[in-house]
């Protein structure tokens, strides 16, 4: 039988990923909100589909999209007989008009409040944060109502053209609502705007119920706290240090008198242990609950700057006691004078200095050489001596002052019938991380690479569409996560144990998957693996209820 080999394609882990976003129910979704236009060969849902593929394979410039498209297997990744050619320059700038005409914003939101149905993802708490993005060229806007683009300083403090990135989403990272805003947007702006926009997308979904808003010390503001309580939900937010009821609260809890909590551990690799403080206040007229939290592990920046400033100090104490050794006083009484001037100006953090008034009786110097067998004319001088010793209790407690923190909090005592100690707040609070892991991801060249579009209108629709890529990446890794055990954990590249795999690892055990397309005699084409799958690559299938038949 004549069989010839009609091409063959590296499919890695597309697939997973196509399956995923076609599970998802999203390009019925991406159809009926962008609808398709019976004039082109390719549908928006299309574009966003193959342009999902990009993102997470690497991501090719927009330029190179139609040979990145020959080189995939485009009828089995996205729908039949597609065609790479349709993926020109032109056909996907249509499309990316044409969903920004549709409310770009509005078709992501809809795609992640289906992400979290489909995935039965909970609505109680959320974690909010902003980041900002460079991007490059000169845009030219028809509408003021479009994205500005602005020149602004990052949070490196590098001064850059930039756009600006919101994102609301759970524990694990998976985004709930997302929007792509102006470069030069501040925190404290964007903060009490995007809650009245999530209570609508929750209203939306049909859902009243009552959430927790986790946001950094940005959301410590008036109108945040006030749109909080309008949006049905609670705050929970770290207290700025220079405000006067976080100041108060650091000082109460110093008291010797103050009940701590005790101790008590998170599930985190540095084994660190807290201990919590409680205690009331109003802000602006809301009621809050500041949490004072010590921890047993001290903020590395915090660690430095306190030895920093114990060198200082030491450096300072021991010139000083060089200084007024070497310039002693005639008069008792001008030593005495010095001394108390000494000891009010020296206020010493880390050190303990014991300073005297010593007397002095040396040979008193004169010129010349002095006469045979004359005997010496003494004088009496008065000198500072300066002890310096270094404070270990001092010392410690500076540490312990530093390594606390306030976190403010509308959240009730018990909620959802559950108690909301300290513990618990600042494990909410702690949960702030899978934002942050979020923006490595966008901020990662492998995904999210410069952005090259001619319109500001085309950069929010890609800024948007790396939000759904950032979405389906989370629920892969969600889905793969939920059947990794440490009794049973993955075996991943280079035979290390994997308990918790990021989506990254998880990709490179596909790495090297091919796919065969086989010209049967009768022109048919049949696929088939260029070898066998491993056990941990059919093991995640199986899990995620797949099998190879997502690639052949």
């Amino acid at each position: 039988m004549d069989v010839r080999i009609h091409a063959i394609y590296e499919s890695s882990y597309l697939n997973i990923i196509s399956a995923i976003f076609k599970d998802l129910g999203l390009p019925q979704l991406i159809d009926r909100l962008v609808p398709v236009d019976p004039q082109c060969h390719t549908r928006a849902s299309d574009v966003v589909w193959l342009l999902i593929l990009d993102i997470l394979s690497g991501r090719q410039a927009l330029v190179h999209l139609e040979r990145w498209a020959h080189e995939i297997d485009l009828p089995k990744l996205i729908r039949p007989e597609l065609q790479p050619s349709w993926f020109n320059d032109d056909a996907i700038a249509r499309h990316l008009d044409r969903l920004y005409d549709a409310n770009i914003h509005q078709v992501i939101s809809a795609c992640l409040v289906q992400i979290y149905k489909k995935e039965g993802i909970p609505l109680r708490v959320f974690h909010a944060d902003t980041t900002d993005v460079s991007v490059y060229g000169t845009y030219e806007s028809a509408s003021p109502d479009t994205l500005h683009i602005a020149h602004g300083y990052n949070r490196q403090h590098h001064w850059q053209k930039q756009i600006g990135f919101g994102l609301i989403g759970n524990e694990d990272g998976v985004p709930f609502y997302g929007d792509v805003h102006d470069g030069n947007l501040p925190d404290k702006t964007w903060n009490p705007e995007v809650l009245s926009r999530v209570h609508e997308q929750l209203k939306q979904a049909k859902i009243e119920d009552e959430w927790i808003y986790v946001a950094d010390s940005a959301a410590m503001t008036r109108n945040t706290l006030a749109q909080t309580k309008a949006a049905n939900a609670f705050l929970i937010t770290r207290g700025p240090s220079s405000l006067r009821i976080v100041k108060t609260a650091l000082a109460e809890a110093d008291a010797r008198d103050t009940t701590w909590s005790d101790p008590f551990s998170l599930a985190e690799k540095n084994g660190a242990t807290y201990r919590g403080w409680e205690t009331a206040s109003t802000y602006e007229g809301h009621p809050v609950r500041l949490v004072v939290v010590e921890s047993s592990a001290l903020d590395q920046r915090k660690g430095k700057t306190l030895e920093t400033e114990r060198a200082q100090e030491a450096e300072f104490l021991h010139e000083e006691q060089a200084r007024w050794e070497r310039h002693p006083f005639s008069c008792r009484e001008d030593a005495e004078q010095a001394l108390a001037s000494l000891k009010a100006s020296l206020r010493p953090r880390f050190h303990r200095v014991e300073a005297v008034v010593e007397e002095i009786v040396r040979p008193k110097k004169r010129r010349g050489r002095p006469k045979k067998g004359a005997e010496p004319e003494m004088e009496t001088l008065y000198t500072l001596r300066l002890s310096v010793e270094f404070d270990q209790d001092a010392w410690e407690q500076a540490r312990r002052k530093a390594s606390r923190f306030v976190l403010v909090t509308t959240v009730p005592e018990e909620w959802k019938d559950r108690r909301m100690d300290a513990k618990e707040i600042l494990k909410l609070y702690k949960g702030q991380i899978s934002v942050e892991m979020n923006f490595s991801f966008l901020k990662d060249p492998f995904f999210t690479d410069e952005i090259y579009v001619k319109k500001p209108e085309r950069v929010a629709v890609l800024g948007y569409l790396f939000l759904l890529a950032l979405a389906i990446y989370r629920v892969f890794q969600r889905r793969v996560r939920q059947f990794i055990t440490p009794e049973r954990p993955l075996k991943g590249v280079g035979g290390r144990k994997l308990t918790r795999p990021t989506g990254q690892a998880i990709f490179q055990l596909f790495w090297y998957v091919k796919v065969v397309l086989l010209e049967l005699p009768d022109g048919q084409i049949q696929r088939a693996l260029g070898q066998p799958l491993t056990y941990e690559q059919r093991r995640i299938l199986q899990e995620l209820g797949m099998d190879e038949s997502i690639y052949v």
